[in-house]
C-alpha cells in the first residue's frame, strides 16, 4: 500500500502513546523469519540512531477495518489537521460532513449471490489439482471498528479477514491460512472534497496459525483533536512478533502468528466488486494469472493466481552521524517523517532525540533511490528470505506518474501485472525507454542472503496485447518479445527468459538473474504488415467469331478472332 511518510506518521502509532510495550525480537533460531520483529539498535536509550525494515506482508494485515471522518483547518498557508471521529456508518455525520475520510474496507466471505465486494472463494492448487478452500472463521472474529460503507458513492463496507482450510495442505504452523483483501482510501485535503472510491486494493494469503495471550493488544483507534505534531488520530499495529490483531476478551488477547507459505502450492483468489479495479496491479506472485468477467448484475469478478515468492528481507540500524552522505542528506531534508519510535529521549523533536524505526513503504522512484542507500548500511546482505503471496493494485495517481495513462488507464478492464521477488522495486507501470525502445523496470535486493550466497531474482509481467500494441503503437499482427537483464553497471546478465501470447495477454518472465539493483528490460518487436495480395487477373480469352464468305455459286465458312474472307470472296 503506497503512502505518504506523512500519511504513515498517522497511520503507525506511536508505542509510548498507545501504552504498547516495546516489541521483543524472538530468537531467529527458534522462529521463522515471517515472525520477525525489530527491538531497535544494539545501543539502548540513546536517541540518534534510525532503522529500516522492508517487508511488505505486515503493511497489509496491520490495515484493519476503520472508518475515520477527517476535517482539517489553514495554518500558515496549509491545510493540516484539525479534529477526526471515529465511524461505524458513512451515515454518521462526522463522515458525511467530513472534509475527507480514511479508511480501509477488508472484504467479508460472501455469504449469498446478492453480496458484493466480497471473497467469492480461495483455491489451493498442488500437482495441477485444486482444492477448494474452506471458510473456518473470521480473524478477529469482531471489531468495533468495522462499518457501513454507501453503495452510491462506491464507498465498500469495511468487514473482516477470514481463515480458511485446504484438505490435505498443511504448513510449519499447522492447516490455517488467513485471507486479507482490503479496499483504502487515504485521508489529506487540499481545499476541497475528494472523491471517495478507494484509492487502491490489496490483498495477500498467509499461513498462520494463532496463539493467546493476556498481553495482546485488542485493535485500537485513538481520534479527537490534533495533538501537538498535528495528528488527530493513530492506529495500533500488530506487536511481538504477531502479524496480525485477533479479538480481545478482556482477559486474553489473540496474535496471529505468520509461517511459510508452502513453495509447491499455488493459490487462487476471487472476489466479486462493484468497485471495478484501476487497470495496472503488482506484487509477490509467482507466474501469475489473471481473469476479470462481469456477471448478470453487471459486477466484476476478479480472479488472481499464482505461486508464492521467497522475497528477502532488509533490516538494518545506523547511527545518524554515520550514515552514508547521500542517506543522511536525503532524510535530514524531511520536513516530516513517520515510524515507530523505539525510544525518544522527549527532550527534542528532530531525528537525533530519537530511535526511530522508519516506515519503508514507497516502491516510488524516490524510494528505490533511498533504498539503495540503506543497501549501504546492511553491507548488501539480507537478514534472511520470507515467502510471500501478495497482490494490490496502483493507483491511479501512479498510472498517470508513469507517463503511460493513454494505454493503460482504462478502469474497465486490467491492463497488467507485473511480480517479482525483489524485496524493493519502483511499482508504476512500465517506463518506456525511447533509447533502447524497451519497457523498463527497476527492482533491487540485497546482493547476499542470510548465509552468504547470492539472492536469485524472478519477474513476471503480464500484459494485455491490446494495451502492448497502444504502448508500441503496435498492428494487429502478432507481438514477439525478448527479456534482457542489465546489471547496475551496464553488463548483461545470464537468466532464463520466457515469452508467449495466448487469450489476448502476452506472458514474460525472467529467473535466475542476481541482485543488487539490476533493470529488467522488455523490448517487443513486430513484423512490418505484408501487404495484402491483388489478386492479377487472367487475360480475357479473345472470343472466335464464324462468318460465311461467298464468291459465286461457291460458299465458305470463316471462324476465327476477327474472321476475313479469302480473296475473291465476300461476306454473305
Amino acid at each position: 500500500m503506497r503512502k505518504s511518510k506523512k500519511l504513515i506518521k498517522s497511520l503507525l502509532s506511536t508505542l509510548l502513546i498507545l501504552g504498547l510495550s516495546v516489541p521483543i525480537l524472538a530468537s531467529a533460531d527458534t522462529k521463522p523469519i515471517e515472525q520477525f520483529q525489530d527491538q531497535g539498535p544494539a545501543v539502548k536509550n540513546v536517541g540518534g540512531y534510525t532503522g529500516i525494515l522492508v517487508e511488505d506482508a505486515g503493511r497489509i494485515t496491520g490495515s484493519h477495518s476503520k472508518l475515520l471522518g477527517m476535517y482539517y483547518e489553514q495554518k500558515n498557508g496549509a491545510w493540516v489537521q484539525k479534529e477526526a471521529f471515529v465511524c461505524r456508518s458513512y451515515s454518521d455525520p462526522n463522515c458525511t460532513n467530513a472534509d475527507n475520510i480514511w479508511y480501509d474496507a477488508v472484504l467479508d466471505v460472501c455469504k449469498t449471490d446478492a453480496d458484493t465486494n466480497c471473497i467469492i472463494g480461495v483455491t489451493a492448487i498442488k500437482a495441477g489439482r485444486e482444492i477448494p478452500g474452506k471458510f473456518v472463521v473470521n480473524f478477529p472474529e469482531k471489531s468495533d471498528y468495522t462499518f457501513k460503507g454507501d453503495a452510491s458513492l462506491k464507498i465498500p463496507d469495511g468487514g473482516l479477514p477470514s481463515i480458511w482450510t485446504f484438505d490435505g495442505i498443511t504448513h510449519q504452523g499447522g492447516d490455517k491460512f488467513l485471507v486479507f483483501a482490503d479496499y483504502f482510501h487515504p485521508g489529506g485535503y487540499g481545499g476541497s472534497k475528494p472523491m471517495l472510491s478507494p484509492y487502491q486494493f490489496n490483498s495477500g494469503i498467509f499461513a498462520m496459525s494463532s496463539d493467546k495471550n493476556p498481553s495482546y493488544p485488542d485493535i485500537r483507534v485513538r481520534a479527537g483533536k490534533a495533538d501537538s505534531s498535528g495528528k488527530a488520530w493513530y492506529s495500533n499495529t500488530p506487536t511481538m512478533g504477531c502479524f496480525v490483531i485477533g479479538a480481545h476478551t478482556g482477559d486474553t488477547g489473540e496474535c496471529g502468528l505468520a509461517w511459510p507459505l508452502p513453495n509447491d502450492v499455488r493459490y487462487r483468489l476471487e472476489i466479486r466488486t462493484s468497485i471495478q479495479l484501476t487497470s495496472f496491479m503488482h506484487g509477490r506472485l509467482l507466474d501469475p494469472t489473471i481473469k476479470i468477467s462481469t456477471d448478470s448484475m453487471g459486477r466484476q469478478i476478479f480472479s488472481v493466481e499464482g505461486g508464492p515468492v521467497s522475497v528477502p528481507v532488509l533490516s538494518a540500524w545506523v547511527k545518524n552521524s554515520d550514515m552514508p552522505k547521500g542517506l543522511y542528506d536525503y532524510l535530514y531534508a524531511m520536513n516530516d517523517w513517520g515510524g515507530n519510535f523505539v525510544y525518544d529521549d522527549k527532550l527534542g523533536k528532530g531525528r537525533d532525540s530519537v530511535q526511530l524505526l522508519q516506515a519503508f513503504d514507497q516502491y516510488d522512484a524516490n524510494g528505490f533511490k533511498e533504498y539503495l542507500w540503506w543497501l549501504e548500511v546492511a553491507k548488501d546482505k539480507a537478514i534472511g528470505t520470507k515467502s510471500v503471496w501478495i497482490a494490490r493494485t496502483l493507483s491511479q495517481q501512479e498510472i498517470f506518474s508513469s507517463g503511460t495513462s493513454a494505454c493503460l488507464s482504462n478502469n474497465t478492464n486490467l491492463t497488467g501485472i507485473v511480480t517479482t521477488n525483489a524485496n524493493m522495486y519502483v511499482s508504476a507501470p512500465p517506463t518506456f525507454n525511447e533509447a533502447t525502445q524497451s519497457l523498463d523496470y527497476k527492482v533491487s535486493s540485497p546482493h547476499y542472503d542470510a548465509n552468504g550466497k547470492d539472492n536469485v531474482g524472478n519477474y513476471n509481467l503480464v500484459l494485455s496485447s491490446e494495451a502492448a500494441r497502444c504502448l508500441y503503437k503496435f498492428s494487429k499482427a502478432p507481438i514477439s518479445a525478448t527479456i534482457s537483464i542489465v546489471s547496475s553497471d551496464g553488463t548483461a546478465q545470464v537468466a532464463t527468459t520466457t515469452v508467449n501470447e495466448k487469450n489476448g495477454w502476452l506472458y514474460l518472465s525472467a529467473n535466475g538473474f542476481t541482485y543488487s539493483a539490476p533493470t529488467v528490460r522488455v523490448k517487443l518487436t513486430q513484423e512490418a504488415d505484408k501487404p495484402v495480395a491483388t489478386p492479377v487477373a487472367k487475360p480475357a480469352v479473345a472470343k472466335k467469331t464464324t462468318i460465311t464468305c461467298v464468291k459465286g455459286k461457291t460458299s465458305k465458312r470463316v471462324t476465327a478472332v476477327k474472321p476475313v474472307c479469302p480473296t475473291g470472296f465476300k461476306k454473305k
